[in-house]
């Protein structure tokens, strides 16, 4: 098992808006990995879709998804959909 980085910025884009990318970044995540280090540095926005997808993507995981340097309006928008849709 093995543990990985991914720079949403780089592998996405800035402006995370198509909840479509991050459901294939999630597809294409390796099987042997056992902790995802999702790291937000550069994003300069996230759509409620986007973040929607990515908390339930997060939610069926098979390995360990760890959040690092979230924006602050990125961290208040989980925190609103996650109230609305109880701890996914």
């Amino acid at each position: 098992m093995s543990e990985i980085e991914i720079f949403l910025e780089k592998e996405i884009d800035p402006d995370l808006g198509s909840r479509n990318k991050i459901e294939e970044l999630f597809k294409n995540i390796s099987s042997d990995v056992s902790k995802v280090v999702m790291n937000f540095t550069g994003v300069k926005f996230m759509g409620r879709s986007f973040a929607q997808e990515y908390l339930n993507q997060k939610n069926k995981a098979s390995f360990e998804v760890v959040e690092v340097n979230v924006p602050d309006d990125v961290q208040k928008l989980f925190d609103i959909i996650l109230k609305i849709n109880g701890h996914l």
